[in-house]
């Protein structure tokens, strides 16, 4: 198999974190790919041009992190599964608002790459408060969080506030996820964590 991603990318994060989680990170080539400048091999995969994509042993390209990673849970296994019956569904929507840290911290990064003269004050401003009110929730609901196992629920999570950290760390998050900020802490040790993390300076 091969992943077109990049260091820096929560989303391609999140699929690496997952095939060290599961044991195969050794069987997935990493092409490290810049999508604003792509190489013809990603445009043949994802003609959106977007990362990760996931070009399967069969040649199937798979082009969203979400989708990579129920394909690689369903052929590979690794991961733990979502919880059952009314706990699947509440599992389901914290990953999402989980999900949405990302897009808001990545939507933030790209905006104030925009020449200062045209930045949108009221779209950051916007995003800002998304994040926040999306951290409470988690550090209310910080419980369905496993410290012993891990699934794409706790993958997305940690990912996301590490991202804050990596590329918003005035967000300063642990102020209002202080139970949060410690489950964080203890993932963040896994060496799947370690091994993915963007470089920096």
């Amino acid at each position: 198999m091969r992943l077109y991603c990049s260091p820096t990318s929560p989303y391609s994060r999140k699929v690496r974190v997952a095939l060290l989680e599961q044991g195969i990170g050794e069987s997935v080539e990493l092409v490290m790919t810049d999508p604003f400048d792509p190489p013809p091999e990603l445009l043949a995969a994802n003609p959106m041009s977007k990362i990760p994509t996931l070009v399967t042993d069969r040649g199937e390209a798979l082009p969203d992190s979400n989708l990579i990673l129920e394909y690689l849970q369903a052929r590979h296994g690794g991961l733990a599964p979502l919880p059952r019956g009314r706990r699947r569904w509440a599992a389901l929507r914290l990953q999402r608002i989980a999900e949405g840290v990302i897009d808001a911290a990545v939507a933030t990064v790209y905006e104030r790459r925009r020449p200062e003269s045209i930045v949108y004050i009221p779209f950051l401003d916007r995003q800002a408060l998304a994040i926040r009110r999306a951290i409470e929730l988690l550090e209310l609901e910080n419980g369905a969080l496993s410290r012993d196992e891990v699934g794409v629920l706790e993958i997305t999570a940690a990912v996301a506030l590490s991202y804050l950290d990596f590329r918003l760390p005035y967000v300063e998050w642990r102020h209002t996820g202080v139970a949060l900020g410690e489950w964080h802490a203890q993932f963040a040790q896994r060496p799947s964590m370690i091994e993915t993390a963007p470089p920096t300076g």
